[in-house]
């Protein structure tokens, strides 16, 4: 890889920390140990459709200077010995062309084909003893298009901080002049499983207090605090009610037509206007994210009809981000949700209403991280009962919704413009995951359905189609006086509706 030097510059110095610290949370140890269940697999896939195919000297140029800029897409995992979590370390060994590739549709180069050719990439494994990331340029899409496929492991990133990453190194301009390629430090000696180990075994040792007398110290510490500080006393409690009631939520039953469970993927794409679900959301009064989730509820209710099952409520699952602005780009912040979704309920209003209410009691919950807080503790299980533990959560529920934003104006990479950003998060054990990523007034919903969990695909996409129109509607009818939407309940109050 040819290298430049290059002076100081605030975009090389905000990218070399994206990732955040080399060894990996808690919670993201458990997405790269678990799997060794292949159901669990954690790979987020970004559809990237250019307006033209760019040329592939430019493209790989781009490539050889994000990897030079960002230290993750250079970095392996290597699983310490004994102690300590998952780490990323440089890979002495890094093969550029292996990482970054092309492939060629046959005709007529269709979306169908291009979904396909995507989720093959997909569902193939990573190799784990490289960096888990891989870009494909798949050309021959009609019109002289081409498509990105940009495929990392979850461990690194969730779906926000491949936007922050992505609206970094995209330009503003079809004709911005390629970056110089920045120097990369030179790399201490390859670390080991052991050395690993053993770094992390003495950085556990050093926290320990020096004598049991300072650890009685600062039990006294704290017990004077508690004393002289009642309130914290309170929000402890709190805290330990609000962990009991989050712990102890058991997702309704699944729907029969989505029990089955397989390693397929089927990738599809829906495209609607920014602006009808602005217009929607501000008639509704209501979030653009609560409109969606109503509208596929919705096409849930629908496709059970088609099909002649009855159904009252679907176990959902959707992400809530606890991420500040002090938190690094990239790695993961955000805690999981398990929603027992009104399926049979036909009124639009009366379900955006209920997702409202929904998220404002969970928002309110002290303990809204508790499973984040857990995974310290799941990591020291062994991995037979950590992956049947993930199994069970995930495979319980029918179905995963996300929604992102995206970048709002126009971008170009090697010279061509971005014009659809599909967004695919894994299926971990669920029926299937949806997300939707607004990008420059285009909302790309990406819905990636285990093939034997969703047996009508096409059918599907059309009831979604249908629910979601269905709320986007509310944008485009006189004015009527609506139901007020939820007001904010205090933790006390949700707490007490428990």
């Amino acid at each position: 890889m040819s290298q430049s030097r290059t002076p100081a510059d605030p975009l090389l110095e905000e990218l070399r920390q994206w990732g955040g610290p080399d060894e990996m949370s808690a919670f993201e140890a458990v997405m790269w140990l678990a799997e060794v269940d292949p159901r669990l697999r954690s790979t987020i896939v970004s559809v990237m459709v250019f307006d033209t195919t760019p040329a592939w000297q430019r493209l790989q140029a781009e490539f050889r200077w994000l990897v030079a800029a960002v230290r993750r897409f250079r970095q392996k995992v290597v699983v310490p010995q004994g102690v300590g979590n998952p780490t990323w370390v440089e890979d002495p060994a890094f093969d550029f062309d292996y990482h970054v590739r092309r492939q060629q549709l046959p005709a007529p180069g269709n979306e169908r084909q291009m979904f396909d050719a995507a989720g093959i990439i997909a569902m193939t494994p990573f190799d784990r003893s490289r960096p888990p990331w891989e870009a494909t340029l798949i050309e021959g899409l009609d019109g002289g298009r081409a498509a990105l496929v940009l495929k990392m492991h979850h461990a690194a990133t969730d779906g926000l901080g491949i936007v922050q990453l992505l609206q970094r190194i995209f330009h503003r301009e079809r004709d911005a002049l390629p970056r110089a390629v920045p120097t990369i430090p030179r790399s201490r000696r390859a670390a080991t499983a052991r050395s690993l180990g053993l770094k992390a075994l003495r950085s556990r040792i050093t926290a320990l207090p020096a004598t049991a007398i300072e650890a009685a110290n600062a039990l006294g510490r704290q017990a004077s605090a508690l004393i002289k500080y009642p309130e914290d006393v309170q929000q402890t409690l709190d805290y330990l009610a609000s962990a009991k009631r989050m712990l102890g939520i058991k997702p309704v039953a699944g729907s029969g037509l989505f029990k089955r469970r397989s390693l397929s993927w089927r990738l599809d794409g829906i495209e609607l206007p920014l602006t009808a679900f602005k217009a929607a959301s501000k008639a509704a009064n209501a979030s653009i994210n609560d409109l969606f989730l109503a509208g596929l509820i919705g096409g849930f209710r629908l496709y059970h009809e088609r099909l002649g099952v009855a159904i009252k409520q679907m176990p959902i699952g959707f992400p809530i981000s606890l991420r500040t602005d002090a938190d690094a780009m990239g790695g993961n912040k955000f805690a999981g949700s398990q929603y027992a979704a009104p399926v049979a309920e036909r009124d639009p209003i009366a379900r955006i209403r209920h997702i409202q209410q929904f998220v404002r009691d969970t928002r309110a919950e002290p303990a809204l991280d508790v499973m984040i807080r857990m995974m310290p503790v799941v990591t020291k299980l062994p991995i037979g009962v950590v992956t049947r533990l993930t199994a069970d959560f995930t495979t319980a529920q029918d179905a995963q919704i996300s929604n992102v934003p995206g970048i709002p104006y126009p971008v170009y990479f090697a010279g061509a413009e971005v014009r659809q950003y599909w967004p695919y998060a894994p299926v971990p054990g669920c029926g299937m995951m949806i997300a939707m990523l607004s990008h420059n007034g285009r909302c790309c919903i990406g819905i990636n359905s285990d093939r034997a969990a969703v047996t009508e695909p096409d059918l599907l996409l059309e009831c979604f189609r249908e629910g979601l129109d269905e709320v986007l509607a509310l944008g485009r009818a006189p004015a009527t006086p609506l139901p007020a939407a939820p007001t904010r309940r205090t933790a006390a109050a949700a707490k007490a509706a428990h």
